[in-house]
C-alpha cells in the first residue's frame, strides 16, 4: 500500500504549538484551544498573527517534537507500504533563499526524528487542495493521512481513501472515505485493517 502523510497537525500538534507559543507571545490564554489559526486561537489580528510567526515558526520548525508514537508507527507501517510525505509546509515551494532554508528545516527535522520517506513533496500553500491532489495522483497514493477539512473532503472526492487526524477544527467533515483517527496507533490499527480487508477481495 502507498501512504501519504501531511506534516503540520499530523506528525505534529499543531493545536499544541499554538498554545504554547501563542500563549508567551500574546501573554494570555487562548480563546479558542481548538483553532488552526493564531488569529482564531488568540483573536489576534493577521497582523499580530504575522509577527508572532516571525518569532516562533522557525524555532517550530526546527525543535517542535513529534506527535506522540508517530515514529514508532511510521516505522512500523513503512515495514509493508511505501511512504510519502506529502506536505504545504509554509515558504517550501518558494524559490527563493526563505524556500531553501524551509525545504533545509523540514528535511532535518525528519532526519534527525528518524522518519523515513520514500520521496518528500512540498505542496503549494495556494490551491492547496489540488497541489495535495496531484501528489496523490502522482505517487499513486492509497491513504492519504492528513488534518485539513478542506483537503481531507477534496481528496475524498476524488476518490482516495482519507484517514482525518481528529482535531477541534475538522470536526464537521464527514464522507464515505474519510475515516477519523484519534492517535497514531489509531491509524496503524486502521492501515491494517484496510491491508487485511484488500487481501480477502
Amino acid at each position: 500500500m502507498i501512504i501519504g502523510v501531511d506534516c503540520d497537525g499530523v506528525l505534529t500538534d499543531l493545536n499544541a504549538y499554538i498554545c504554547k507559543y501563542g500563549e508567551k507571545w500574546f501573554k494570555r490564554k487562548p480563546i479558542n484551544p481548538n483553532a488552526k489559526e493564531a488569529t482564531e486561537a488568540f483573536g489576534c489580528t493577521k497582523d499580530e498573527e504575522f509577527k508572532f510567526g516571525l518569532r516562533y515558526f522557525f524555532p517550530y520548525c526546527r525543535s517542535f517534537p513529534p506527535r506522540e508514537g508517530a515514529i514508532d508507527a511510521l516505522d512500523k507501517l513503512s515495514k509493508n507500504n511505501q511512504i510519502y510525505s506529502i506536505t504545504a509546509r509554509m515558504f517550501t515551494t518558494r524559490k527563493n533563499l526563505i524556500g531553501e532554508y524551509s525545504r533545509h528545516l523540514f528535511r532535518h527535522w525528519i532526519k534527525n526524528n528518524n522518519f523515513n520517506f520514500e520521496k518528500v513533496y512540498f505542496c503549494s500553500e495556494k490551491a492547496t487542495e489540488k497541489s495535495k491532489y496531484r501528489a496523490c495522483k502522482k505517487y499513486s497514493v492509497d491513504v492519504m493521512i492528513d488534518d485539513s477539512p478542506e483537503i481531507a473532503l477534496y481528496i475524498a472526492q476524488k476518490g482516495i481513501k482519507v484517514l482525518l487526524f481528529d482535531t477541534g477544527y475538522n470536526r464537521e467533515v464527514e464522507h464515505e472515505n474519510i475515516t477519523r483517527v484519534y492517535s497514531w496507533e489509531d491509524i496503524t490499527q486502521k492501515i491494517e485493517r484496510i491491508e487485511q480487508q484488500e487481501k480477502n477481495t
